[in-house]
């Protein structure tokens, strides 16, 4: 009773945490079947190459801003937290408008020397503010989280993806839905949450004396994450790429299907990592390194069990769903469905490791991790697809998976002899 108690403490905001990622990812499931629908599959697939665009500066975000937050701040005392708090969101705002600015420029570039589209001009203007105001939501999202406010958290997602679907609803509706008003919506909804957020964000006060220190600290601790967020972003989908071109769109197609089916895991690693960070950072910093093994072997032991349920019940009734979804015509790929619940049990381990080398900051090996698994990829993709085909992609997805995990492990190697003594 005393082990439950200890885990229900130092997780309270894990309820909470997969309400709000219930809520973002069901949001975001809706809001693709949406403008599927109405925009049609060409404005559709001009969307999705757009929102491309934010995604891959969300990722950068994650590296450059999130983690810092979630790693740093809990490390600090109580009369440096302010300081670090006001100094990150400055840094936040700065990010922010740069990339606002380079979105345009991305933009305007692409429509004058490849995509000469009507559809993709009328949103050079939109699309800037569109990353601008997704980023600074996403921020005082994981802020709120960071500060053990879930509650604002969720009220801050509940006003973004509510807004959001109703206005897109309304519009369609209304037959003017089209892929410039659909971007403007979306901009529209997260300045609404983004505003909410500044408001129950506490006084800010910039020295700007102080920026260049903090900026040091924070880039010392994230230069090597944004590495591997860029590697991650251009390697970590190069089996399926491959397949796209060897064994033709249909098999990308299954792909798809089977991803946004075992998709439903996510909401469970998205909510681990709003606030298993900033968790095993306090205690780490507080009682040491033996507490945080302890820590996060116990999540891993829940999480996993739960991960573990989920795949089985998505294997045992694979058929069923794929019926339900998509159509009898479809379960000729149920296969690719066994891959993706195959490859996410290595995708989980390998969560779990990555908080323990982020909270002890070895975040260059995290780097090299992924310079190896990428390697492996770029090498041996297409002899691998081209040889075994469909079976070849899921091989190698989870070979970069043991790959990562193996160093993972190596670089460990000190912390957890101290542990397992």
């Amino acid at each position: 009773m005393r082990k439950l108690k200890y885990i229900y403490n130092t997780n309270r905001q894990a309820p909470i945490a997969l309400m709000d990622q219930a809520v973002v990812s069901g949001a975001g499931f809706i809001t693709g079947v949406l403008l599927a629908r109405f925009l049609g599959l060409s404005s559709y697939g001009v969307f999705a190459m757009s929102w491309l665009v934010v995604l891959f500066f969300g990722s950068i975000q994650q590296a450059f801003i999130i983690a810092p937050l979630q790693t740093l701040l809990p490390k600090k005392e109580k009369e440096e937290k302010d300081a670090f708090l006001n100094m990150m969101f400055l840094q936040q705002l700065l990010f922010a408008l740069l990339v606002a600015a380079i979105t345009y420029l991305f933009c305007r570039f692409s429509t004058v020397m490849f995509f000469d589209s009507l559809e993709l001009r009328s949103v050079e203007i939109i699309m800037p503010l569109a990353v601008l105001t997704y980023l600074m939501n996403e921020y005082f999202r994981k802020l709120f989280f960071v500060e053990g406010r879930s509650r604002t958290a969720l009220v801050l997602d509940l006003i973004s993806y509510s807004t959001q679907i109703v206005g897109l609803v309304a519009v369609a509706y209304l037959h003017q839905l089209n892929l410039q008003r659909a971007i403007i919506i979306i901009a529209l909804s997260n300045s609404i949450s983004s505003t909410y957020g500044l408001l129950k964000t506490k006084s800010l006060q910039w020295h700007f004396q102080e920026f260049g220190t903090h900026l040091r600290e924070t880039w010392n601790y994230s230069g090597w994450l944004i590495g591997t967020s860029l590697l991650q972003w251009f390697s970590g989908n190069f089996f399926i790429v491959t397949a796209g071109g060897i064994l033709g769109p249909v098999s990308v197609g299954a792909i798809r299907m089977a991803q946004n089916i075992i998709g439903v895991l996510n909401i469970l690693f998205l909510a681990m990592e709003n606030f298993i960070p900033t968790n095993a950072a306090k205690i780490y910093h507080e009682k040491g390194l033996k507490n945080l093994y302890a820590y996060l072997r116990q999540v891993m032991l829940l999480a996993g069990a739960a991960t573990f349920m989920l795949i089985l019940s998505i294997v045992v009734f694979s058929s069923q769903i794929i019926d339900f979804l998509y159509g009898h015509d479809y379960i000729k790929y149920e296969n690719v469905l066994f891959g993706f619940a195959l490859l996410y049990l290595f995708v989980f381990t390998g969560l779990l490791l990555r908080f323990f080398i982020r909270t002890v900051e070895k975040n260059r090996d995290i780097f090299i991790s992924y310079v190896l698994s990428a390697g492996f990829s770029l090498i041996l993709a297409a002899p691998m697809v081209s040889t075994f085909g469909m079976a070849g992609v899921f091989a190698g997805l989870i070979v970069t998976q043991i790959i990562v995990q193996v160093w993972y492990l190596y670089s460990l190697k000190s912390e957890l002899t101290i542990v397992w003594k």
